[in-house]
């Protein structure tokens, strides 16, 4: 009986189209807004949903520099990073804002390094160690 309830529980939170720790969801709800000037004080999570067509939400870390959010994953890339190749277009979620942005690989070695370096500060990873260094990143432009 434990484990029926259990199951129920999953369903239903996974059911209601948001993100929730490392399970994806769908669409994600909030108010469409212009982008910010500049990302500070981006929140250590974000929210991005992928395929507008049959939406995928993540959340994620990402990082604000000056005009420009970063994300990024391992080398070998995620479900969501296949989808930018068919289409680059994000939304991202910051509190109850909405922000319909566009993905770009980042492939310039000094943008490359600042990204790095941003994520080593906010979120103390390892310098010599971490995923970031030879991960795709990508930097969600404005549309």
């Amino acid at each position: 009986m434990r484990s029926l309830i259990f199951v129920i529980l999953i369903i239903s939170i996974v059911g209601c189209g948001e993100p929730l720790l490392i399970i994806p969801g769908g669409q994600l709800s909030g108010q469409v807004q212009a982008a910010p000037g500049a990302w500070t004080n981006v929140a250590d999570t974000i929210q991005v949903e992928w395929r507008s067509s049959d939406p995928y939400s993540i959340n994620i870390w990402g990082v604000g520099i000056e005009r420009d959010l970063y994300i990024a994953t391992a080398e070998e890339g995620t479900t969501w990073s296949e989808f930018i190749q068919t289409d680059p277009n994000a939304r991202v979620r910051l509190g109850s804002s909405l922000y319909e942005l566009k993905a770009i690989p980042v492939t310039d070695s000094d943008e490359k390094d600042k990204v790095e370096a941003a994520y080593l500060a906010k979120y103390d990873l390892d310098r010599e160690e971490n995923w970031v260094q030879t991960g795709l990143i990508f930097r969600l432009d404005r549309r």
